[in-house]
Parts: C-alpha cells; structure tokens; sequence
C-alpha cells in the first residue's frame, strides 16, 4: 500500500482543527479570573457567543462528523482538546480551566495526580491520568508473565542450590533466645 488511507481526510481534519482554533483565539478570552480551590470561574461581559466563536463551535462540529463518517482516528492530543458535548476547542485560560487535583488521602499518593479540564462554555469536565504509567497490553502482559514465571522458577532453584552449599559447609549451631551471637 502507498501511502495514507483517506489522506485526503486527514487533511480536512486538521484545516477544520485549525481553523476552529484560530476562531476561537480571534474570539478573545472569556475567562477573567478563576479560583480553583472554590471551584469558581468569572468570565467577561462580553457576549458568549459572537460570530466567530458560533463559527469556530460549527467547524468543531464537522470535524467530529468527518471523522466518524470516514472512520478516521484523530490523534489523541486532538481529541483531548475538543469538548465532547459542545465541541468547543479547549484552549487553557481562554476556553477552559485546568487544574492538577489529587483526591487521594491528603494527597499522598503522587501516582494519583489527575488533570482536571473544565469547559467554560458547557461546563463539563475532562479528567486525564497524570504521571501513571499505562498498563500494557493483555498479550504483552501474558507473554511477559509466561517469562518471568520460567525465570524466576530458574533463579529459585539456583538460590535454593547455593543456599544447600552454605549451610552444609557451615557446622549447625543450635541458638539459644538468651545468648547473644557474635559474628567474627
């Protein structure tokens, strides 16, 4: 095979992406100021929805329609950055919030850190893992496991062989709770 299938689909995809973006930065940022440990977010006076960002929310719309009906996969830095409900290009401090929050008990756990993007046009959240590392694959982790099991039954019999060497090369000596033992 030569080349891309549906490169002619990609390629709309990534003008509309563009494009949706480049109308929503046009449109100016809408919020002002945002607290993060009330969970408040302030926006500005101006209208929420002007021609451009209306317009900027239609392209974020067809790029999800081509992409399904072409069974095309966008990239996953793509699909992290378009709201699902109202396909709004989700830019930090202009169309969404972000915030790390980790709900573990008193934020302990470091491996619990999760990054929190709130739209601010519909006022849904995304939550993505940050820092954990994924989990592989079901053959990998199988085949992986078959491995290690083999080796590790390898390295338990060569302990347990150099452990039969030490202990009869070593005279038994019975131990007392009371005594103290020296090593010399």
């Amino acid at each position: 095979m030569k080349g891309v299938p549906n490169k002619h689909l990609h390629a709309r995809t990534t003008f509309l992406y563009q494009a949706a973006t480049y109308l929503t930065l046009q449109s100016g940022p809408r919020v002002v100021a945002t607290d993060f440990t009330k969970g408040q977010t302030s926006y500005s006076e101006n209208s929420p929805l002007d021609g451009t960002t209306s317009l900027a929310l239609e392209l974020g719309s067809q790029l999800h329609t081509v992409s399904r009906k072409g069974q095309v996969r966008l990239s996953a830095e793509m699909k992290r950055s378009i709201c699902k409900c109202c396909n709004t290009v989700l830019i930090p401090g202009c169309t969404a919030t972000q915030a790390i929050v980790n709900d573990s008990k008193g934020g302990k756990k470091p491996w619990a850190d999760v990054l929190v993007i709130n739209c601010t046009f519909c006022a849904s959240t995304k939550r993505f893992p940050v820092g954990a590392k994924r989990q592989r694959r079901k053959a990998e982790r199988s085949n992986k496991l078959e491995g290690s099991a083999t080796q590790d039954l390898d390295t338990s019999t060569q302990s347990t062989s150099a452990a039969l060497k030490t202990s009869t090369n070593q005279s038994p000596v019975p131990v007392d709770s009371d005594t103290p033992i020296s090593i010399a």
